[in-house]
């Protein structure tokens, strides 16, 4: 007997753990048809140079080469990458491989493919490269006094500029009682996903046909951007995705990707690459790295009359067709009033190209451009004016009755409640007995802090001019022995969706979760669509699948009401079958339902009048909130859902040597109607581990000549178990009214606030010292150095 259970809200072991935790997972690294040909790269050693010659007779000449191509070569199958996105900014003119320039260590310049890896490596490095090396742009600073232009058609180093102003900014400075202003830097860091980036692609000449299987969060947009880069029928390339080792919005483009196809169509044969770390740290998406001056009004109670904002960005050499992050400053732009009530706004928002590597999505895309200055403003001016930090954050809250909110910069916010994250955060680490500790610690000669950083995840955009469309579908089908199959474009990439989609379409149905299949990763077999990102899954696609399993559902109750003799609405679907209300003997099995209308009889006089038998929903999820035309201000609203959150972190100091240690870390989180309690917990477990590390330890250190001098995992830092504390969560549920069951999604609410929660516990331990944190990470080195400039300051004391 299948179970009654309701699934929406249970917490539900993970249906796809078995086979990763079995080893029985299938990565795109782990297939290998006959006759495969490895990929290796000639990459420039330069960060800008003009390549003057290619000579790569001696790597033709290697035993076991297949072909040598340069970017020229393969000019005579592909064209420019095509672009992701396209909003307010200069779109250059790019290529998978490089030709007549570089523009960033790393660049690939030549191509090899071999009958293995090792013998492709060794042809590489037999390719003789003559390069002309040009001025080096590798600080914002370098890319606005430029000596030189990575695109020469262009006549400056901005990719991006764009200013907006609502309401009277200058009358709130000028009646403010309190101004403060402070510039906030944040580091270059990247997501390194447990699996780096791998495509196989296998072009028949006989049909076509290109079959393309790689690790990407968005097949069908991959697809997309294939066929318009290689100018070839979209119709004839199939992209599948099989398990995908982590994305954090890192493999959302196909610029590298394309690399192996274009190979696979002049060789007829299948081409394989998996770059390994350093290609990945090296060339792979890059995100933060910017510089924000921040300026804020506030009346004498503290509260926010105005603020004013200059951001800008270090956008690499490009965040449009390499990848997708420039307009991630637009976002930010948009959100830096974040939780708070701010009645005049100004902002601008730079981004300049320089000679690093492209500029994409990492878990966040402006989202936390926009929280870390503001966070690190509030502690600032609590500290300044001698109020605490919760205190000043609550003066300036929205409140619960206020919501839906119209922010001033655009967006509309759903629901949330502020006051009671703060009050529960704040019980969490039981804060008037840690104030008494930290009191006595400090008298002892060691140091505490607590850090608190409000949270505002926008979740589920939809963006125009771009592949990140604001649209989706999905499909529930039920097969003839009674199974549930959906459909969907949405990419499993570690987040839980095989359990929690699987939870949606079985509480619709009235079945078992183990009765439903998400078929995903296959651009044949799905409906087009877009991948996770912007954490859209709970929003779009939860709710595209509730409303199509509605399809489904409502098809059944007409279908059993005609076998048993009853008006539809008088039916209900329970524990794999449809009853009648209030009479559980009146019932038929769905399995039985499928079997009649597919086999035994068949369709005709098993259906309804107006019912046909295929057994099948599909419904299209749109926002009714998303605004793409521009107010009179100018101004958008992207997303849909807004889930909110405070969290506290807890460090100690070692003042002799610099070193931090997360002590506590809590979160109070809303993300209104939680599907699965268990998977959004590790959500946001998973992003304050990625905050943490952002905080403490991550840096992709650039030196003047653009060299990365972090290439591997012995000099690019990322946390550990013995950096992460145990993370304690708890959840509110406001739901939103935008979506069908109020979920909003929460992917990346964990990632967001937590670099503003340590930085401010840092500075909060070293208040003795008056210590300002400066640049991230905050590093043993760095962390010391203020100390000892705070000490000759104060005498030495």
């Amino acid at each position: 007997m299948v179970t009654t259970t309701k699934w929406l809200g249970a917490s539900v072991k993970r249906k796809e753990d078995p086979k990763f935790l079995t080893g029985h997972a299938r990565y795109t690294d782990d297939l290998e048809p006959a006759g495969t040909l490895h990929l290796a790269m000639a990459r420039s050693p330069y960060a800008h140079a003009r390549i003057r010659r290619i000579d790569t007779r001696a790597a033709r000449d290697l035993p076991g080469v297949a072909a040598v191509f340069t970017g020229e070569d393969l000019r005579q199958v592909w064209g420019p990458l095509a672009r992701t996105i396209d909003i307010l900014t200069k779109v250059p003119t790019l290529y998978a491989v490089a030709v007549d320039k570089v523009r960033y260590v790393g660049e690939p310049v030549a191509v090899v493919a071999a009958v293995d890896r090792y013998v492709a490596e060794d042809a590489v490095d037999l390719i003789e490269v003559e390069y002309e090396e040009l001025p080096p742009v590798v600080t914002i600073e370098d890319a606005l006094a430029p000596t030189a232009l990575l695109y020469e058609d262009w006549d400056n180093n901005i990719q991006l500029d764009w200013s907006n102003s609502i309401g009277n900014v200058e009358r709130a400075f000028a009646e403010a009682t309190h101004v403060f202003e402070e510039t906030i830097t944040h580091s270059r860091y990247t997501g390194t996903p447990m699996e780096t980036r791998s495509c196989l692609a296998d072009y028949n000449p006989a049909t076509g046909m290109l079959h393309v299987t790689c690790s990407t969060q968005a097949p069908h947009q991959v697809r997309t951007l294939l066929a318009q880069t290689l100018q070839m029928p979209e119709q004839n390339i199939r992209v599948i995705a099989p398990d995908v080792g982590g994305g954090y919005g890192t493999k959302l483009q196909a610029d590298v990707e394309v690399i192996p196809c274009a190979v696979s169509l002049l060789l007829g044969r299948p081409v394989k690459w998996t770059e390994d770390r350093t290609e990945n740290l090296l060339t792979g998406v890059q995100s933060r790295d910017y510089t924000c001056t921040m300026r804020v009004a506030l009346d004498a109670d503290y509260r926010i009359l105005g603020l004013d904002v200059s951001l800008t960005g270090n956008i690499g050499v490009d965040g449009t067709c390499h990848a997708a992050g420039t307009p991630s400053l637009l976002v930010a732009g948009a959100y830096f009033p974040g939780p708070y009530k701010v009645p005049a706004y100004r902002v601008q928002t730079i981004g300049v190209v320089t000679n690093k590597a492209p500029y994409g999505a990492y878990r966040g895309y402006g989202k936390d451009v926009a929280n870390y200055p503001m966070e690190r403003m509030m502690q600032i001016m609590a500290q300044r004016l001698g109020i605490a930090p919760d205190e000043l954050r609550r003066r300036n809250f929205i409140r619960k009755e206020e919501f839906p909110y119209q922010q001033i910069s655009g967006p509309l916010y759903d629901s949330g409640d502020y006051d009671r994250l703060m009050d529960m955060a704040l019980e969490m680490i039981d804060a008037p007995a840690l104030r008494q500790r930290q009191a006595e610690l400090r008298a002892e000669g060691k140091y505490l802090g607590i850090g608190i950083a409000a949270m505002l995840e926008p979740s589920g955009a939809a963006v125009f001019n771009g592949i990140f469309n604001g649209y989706q579908p999905a499909t529930v089908r039920m097969t003839p022995e009674g199974g549930i199959q959906v459909l969907t474009s949405h990419q499993n990439i570690g987040q839980g969706v095989e359990t929690t989609l699987a939870q949606v379409a079985a509480d619709v149905l009235g079945v078992s979760v183990d009765d439903v299949r998400l078929v995903f990763g296959d651009t044949d077999a799905t409906p087009y669509g877009l991948g996770p990102w912007s954490s859209r899954g709970a929003t779009f696609v939860v709710s595209a699948v509730h409303e199509a399993a509605g399809v489904l559902r409502d098809k059944l109750r007409k279908i059993a009401g005609h076998l048993l003799e009853v008006d539809p609405e008088d039916v209900e679907l329970v524990g794999g079958r449809a009853q009648v209300k209030g009479s559980p003997d009146r019932a038929i099995a769905l399995k039985d339902i499928g079997n009649r209308v597919h086999l035994w009889p068949g369709p005709y006089g098993t259906l309804p009048e107006g019912v046909d038998a295929n057994l099948e929903g599909t419904y299209t999820w749109t926002s009714s909130v998303v605004r793409w035309v521009p107010d009179e201000h100018g101004t958008f609203n992207l997303y849909t859902t807004h889930p909110t959150g405070v969290f506290i972190a807890v460090v100690s100091v070692d003042v002799d040597t610099g070193f931090v240690q997360v002590d506590r870390f809590v979160v109070a989180h809303d993300a209104g109607t939680i599907i699965n309690p268990m998977i959004a917990e590790g959500q946001v477990v998973g992003g304050v581990a990625q905050g943490i590390g952002g905080a403490l330890l991550e840096e992709l250190r650039y030196d003047a000549n653009g060299q990365l001098l972090n290439t591997d995992f012995s000099s690019y830092l990322c946390p550990t178990a013995m950096e992460i504390p145990d993370i304690e969560v708890a959840h509110i549920e406001n739901p939103s009214p935008f979506t069908p069951l109020g979920t909003k999604g929460m992917g990346e609410g964990g990632t967001i606030p937590s670099p503003a929660a340590v930085a401010n516990a840092v500075e909060d331990a070293l208040a003795p010292f008056g210590v300002r944190v400066g640049d991230l990470p905050l590093t043993p080195e760095r962390v010391y150095g203020w100390i000892q400039e705070a000490r000759a300051r104060d005498g030495g004391n």
